[in-house]
């Protein structure tokens, strides 16, 4: 499947200030939005969007696991990812916390 959009969600204080702007090409995308949730959650959102021709999500697993190498270790995330074929199970969520990676799929 391809992925037509992805959105990285971690908690604001684990996102340095200086962080470099992600490689979208190794993402696979051609745009990407960061954006700081201030309210109670204190979350900020990393949304790429404009995938490029063929973005798999190999790919994008691989680019993003060296990206997230940027936070502090341990630093828990949510990916959703929906991809191209709008089936039911198009859209997956990936959580890490406590060291585990769990998936499940949305709708």
């Amino acid at each position: 499947m391809n992925l037509t959009q992805a959105v990285l969600t971690v908690p604001s204080h684990m996102v340095p200030g200086g962080m470099p702007r992600p490689d979208l090409k190794q993402l696979g995308f051609s745009d990407f939005e960061r954006c700081s949730i201030v309210d109670t959650t204190m979350l900020t959102r990393f949304e790429f969007s404009r995938p490029t021709k063929h973005t798999t999500e190999a790919q994008f697993d691989e680019a993003i696991e060296q990206f997230i190498w940027l936070f502090a270790k341990g630093t828990p995330y949510v990916i959703d990812k929906a991809f191209a074929d709008n089936t039911p199970d198009s859209h997956h969520r990936y959580y890490y916390t406590n060291n585990k990676r769990i998936c499940e799929a949305i709708s």
